[in-house]
C-alpha cells in the first residue's frame, strides 16, 4: 500500500515537471526591444521592494545592483525591514545604468505599522517611545512618500480621506500568491517550484489579478489623489535552519516579474542626483504604471488626456469643460484586453488595439488596465494575465 502510494506522489511529480517543462517551450512570448523614449516623453523601469543581508534577505547591495544592472533595470528602491544602516552609510549608488536608492520598511505589529518611507531623509524607527504613527507624519513632514504595504488602508487602521499616506500598493508578488493558496493555487505552486530550477520564467504562473487591492484602490482615487505601485517583497531566502537558506527565488528572476515605469519629460542624463530626483518626483506624482514583465515588457504604454488647452497623463489632473479626450497607446503585442475604468467600474473593453482616442463627459478616476491571454498551466488552457496597471488621471469640473 505505502509502495503504490509513493509510485503515485512520484507519478505526480514527474506529470507536473514534464508538463512545466513543456509548457514553458510551448509558451507566446514576444520578443521586442521597446525604445523608452517617445515623442516628449521618455520612460524608465525599475523594481521596488527588496531586502537585503542588513535586514532578512540574502543579497549584497553591490550584488543586487550587479543583477539589476544586467537585466537593464533603470532603478532599484531596496527597502531593508525597520533598519537606516544603508541610508546612514551612504549606499546610494549607481551601478551601470540603474540608481540604487536606499529606503526603508517599517513593519511593526501596532494597527498601522506597515508602509514603507522613500525619500531624502533619514526616517525615524518605531520604538522607544516613537510610534509608527510619529513616524509616518514625520516622513510625510519632511516630503518623503509613505506607501502602504500589504494592500490594505483600513487595516492599517487609516482614515482614506486624509492626507496621512502617499499611496499604497496595489500588488504585492509575495503576498499575492500566498493569498491564493486554494486548492488549485496549491498545485500550481508545487508546479511553480518543480520547474523553477528549470526554467524560472515559472514564477509568472504565480501572477494573479490583485482584484482587493485594486478594489481598495478605486475607492481611495473617487476621494483623493492616491498613488499605486507594485512590489516584488524579494528577500531569496529560505530558512532551512537556524545556519541554512536557499536563496529562492532567486533576485534576478524576481525582478524580471513586477516593474514600476515612470513616464517624465525630464530625461535621465548619468549624473545620480539629478536622476534619482526625476524619478522620485514622478513616483510622487503617479506619473507611473505597473507593468508584469515577465511574459513580454510594457514599455511604450502611454496614457494621456487632453482638453483644448491641456496634456496631462497619468497621476495628474485635468478640468473638464466641456470634453476630456483620453488617449491610450499600447505596445505592440497580441492576445491582449485593454479596460478603461472609471472610479472602479469598466467602462470600455478593447481587444488587440495598438492605439485608443475617446472623449469623457463625466469627472472621474480614470484608469487602464490590460490583461494578455496566454497558454498555461496546469490545463494548457489560456488564462489571462495582468500586464498594465496603470494610475488614475483625475477628471474634475
Amino acid at each position: 500500500m505505502i509502495r503504490k502510494a509513493l509510485s503515485w506522489i512520484a507519478f505526480i511529480v514527474i506529470a507536473i515537471i514534464t508538463v512545466s517543462i513543456a509548457n514553458n517551450l510551448l509558451t507566446y512570448r514576444v520578443s521586442r526591444e521597446a525604445g523608452v523614449q517617445f515623442g516628449p516623453y521618455s520612460e524608465y523601469s525599475g523594481v521596488i521592494g527588496i531586502r537585503t543581508e542588513y535586514s532578512d534577505g540574502s543579497g549584497t547591495y553591490r550584488g543586487i545592483g550587479k543583477t539589476c544592472d544586467s537585466l537593464g533595470l533603470d532603478f532599484a528602491i531596496i527597502t531593508d525591514r525597520n533598519t537606516v544602516h544603508p541610508m546612514k552609510a551612504n549606499l546610494a549608488h549607481r551601478f551601470g545604468i540603474t540608481l540604487i536608492i536606499p529606503a526603508v520598511e517599517i513593519s511593526s505589529p501596532e494597527q498601522s505599522g506597515h508602509f514603507f518611507v522613500i525619500g531624502d531623509s533619514v526616517p525615524l524607527l518605531p520604538g522607544s517611545g516613537i510610534t509608527v504613527d510619529s513616524v509616518r507624519h514625520n516622513a510625510l513632514s519632511k516630503g518623503d512618500m509613505v506607501i502602504l504595504t500589504r494592500g490594505n488602508v483600513y487595516a492599517n487602521g487609516l482614515n482614506r480621506n486624509t492626507s496621512e499616506f502617499t499611496g499604497m500598493e496595489i500588488y504585492n508578488f509575495a503576498n499575492g500568491w500566498r493569498s491564493d493558496l486554494n486548492f488549485l493555487g496549491i498545485n500550481k505552486l508545487i508546479a511553480t517550484y518543480c520547474v523553477y530550477g528549470f526554467q524560472s520564467k515559472a514564477l509568472n504562473y504565480l501572477l494573479q489579478y490583485p482584484g482587493r487591492e485594486m478594489k481598495e484602490f478605486d475607492d481611495l482615487t473617487r476621494v483623493r489623489k492616491v498613488v499605486g505601485i507594485g512590489s516584488l517583497n524579494a528577500i531569496a531566502n529560505v530558512g532551512l535552519g537556524k545556519k541554512t537558506s536557499l536563496h529562492i527565488p532567486s533576485y534576478a528572476s524576481q525582478f524580471n516579474l513586477v516593474h514600476n515605469i515612470i513616464v517624465t519629460k525630464v530625461q535621465f542624463n548619468g549624473r545620480y542626483e539629478h536622476d534619482r530626483e526625476v524619478l522620485l518626483a514622478a513616483l510622487r506624482n503617479g506619473n507611473c504604471f505597473v507593468a508584469f514583465s515577465g511574459l513580454e515588457h510594457a514599455r511604450g504604454f502611454l496614457f494621456t488626456a487632453a482638453s483644448d488647452t491641456t496634456v496631462v497623463m497619468m497621476g495628474d489632473s485635468i478640468r473638464l469643460n466641456g470634453n476630456v479626450r483620453l488617449n491610450i497607446e499600447m505596445p505592440d503585442s497580441n492576445q491582449v484586453e485593454t479596460q478603461v475604468v472609471r472610479n472602479g467600474a469598466v467602462i470600455k473593453t478593447y481587444n488587440d488595439v495598438g492605439s485608443i482616442s475617446f472623449t469623457v463627459s463625466s469627472p472621474g478616476a480614470y484608469r487602464v488596465q490590460a490583461f494578455q491571454k496566454r497558454t498555461m498551466l496546469p490545463f494548457f488552457t489560456k488564462r489571462s494575465f495582468p500586464w498594465i496597471l496603470s494610475n488614475p488621471i483625475y477628471v474634475y469640473r
